[in-house]
């Protein structure tokens, strides 16, 4: 119990001295450890990015994150400035892929690619955040969604974003022109200060239900070195663990999955959510509940422990726990979210 309270006590206190992937600064004093051997690392006061835990310079916390629906096809890897995203989901879509949504705190200092479209259970995920959603199409269900529950977004279908879209001069020719469209995200920042309050309601949870621990692996039991998510029989990604960066990266068909060719995307925690889906459509098109309840896994620091989740409603933040009830905190850094249908063709291989 005393292990459990001082970890709490930590993670309430968020801003820790950490970035990146939980790299601590020196400060020449040591750590507290309480009576148990649990480190309490030393923390400062000031403001943080409420989506890593990591501290920042200026207090943004009422901002509206932006979220950015992100092409996953082959043909459109690697993507363009997803190292500086703080989650990124992936979950099926149509036939046999998977389709990625990243979550900016500031998208005024990236471009973003490759975009591609809406998806139902994405906007209810948008909802989440109270983001401002970034995409270039819809299905139908998604588009019905977005007009019914009042989300701000930017589709490019639309000519929302003037002279944000760029047709990536590089890949135009030799992919589908699908997998050639990226955004300019000082220009995608422009168009939503003209359109939309850029600012949460005083109401909503600026934590976004989140609390952090530099120290989030001893919640972890088991060993999560490298394990690899099964969407479907032909679909999977992998997650390695990095032991010299304390992070995870994720390959997908034996490549690591990179913002551009070279550059790592370091994830120090990975959350996988056990959600089924249903094809509703001769298109393919599926359908996910993201509201209620469910199962799943937490990862941090090549270590991973089953977890609970629960949603009241759409416009309610996730809320992580133990098995116990016990909050659950991540590790400081950027999240890697997979939601798959673990009890029906998916599964984790660890």
């Amino acid at each position: 119990m005393k292990r459990l309270l001082s970890l709490l006590l930590s993670a309430c206190c968020v801003c820790v001295l950490f970035t990146g992937c939980s790299k601590t600064e020196d400060t020449g004093k040591a750590p507290n450890v309480d009576t148990d051997g649990l480190a309490v690392n030393e923390v400062v006061t000031g403001p943080i990015n409420p989506l890593t835990g990591e501290t920042v310079e200026t207090d943004t916390s009422s901002a509206r994150p932006y979220c950015v629906m992100i092409n996953n096809h082959p043909s459109a890897r690697p993507c363009k400035g997803l190292a500086n995203a703080s989650i990124v989901y992936e979950a099926l879509v149509e036939g046999d892929i998977t389709r990625m949504m990243a979550v900016f705190t500031d998208i005024s200092k990236t471009d973003v690619g490759y975009i591609r479209s809406a998806r139902p259970y994405y906007v209810s995920l948008v909802q989440a955040y109270d983001a401002i959603y970034v995409h270039c199409g819809h299905s139908d269900q998604a588009r019905a969604d977005i007009k019914q529950y009042g989300v701000s977004d930017i589709d490019a279908t639309f000519g929302e974003g003037g002279s944000a879209w760029v047709r990536d001069k590089d890949r135009v020719g030799r992919v589908s022109y699908e997998h050639t469209l990226y955004a300019k995200g000082d220009k995608i920042a422009e168009y939503a200060a003209k359109k939309f309050d850029l600012e949460h309601s005083d109401s909503f949870d600026t934590k976004y239900g989140l609390i952090f621990s530099p120290d989030a692996a001893s919640q972890c039991d088991k060993e999560s070195k490298e394990f690899t998510i099964k969407y479907l029989s032909s679909t999977a990604t992998t997650l390695k663990y990095v032991a010299d960066r304390n992070c995870y990266n994720a390959f997908i068909s034996g490549t690591e999955y990179t913002d551009g060719n070279d550059k790592h995307i370091d994830f120090a925690n990975v959350i996988i959510l056990n959600v089924g889906n249903s094809v509703v459509d001769r298109k393919g098109h599926r359908e996910m509940n993201l509201v209620g309840s469910g199962t799943g896994y937490f990862c941090n620091g090549g270590k991973y422990v089953e977890i609970k989740w629960e949603r009241a409603d759409r416009n309610d933040n996730f809320h992580y726990t133990l098995s116990d009830g016990t909050p659950l905190a991540l590790g400081v850094g950027k999240t890697f979210i997979s939601i798959a249908p673990l009890d029906s063709t998916g599964s984790v291989t660890w």
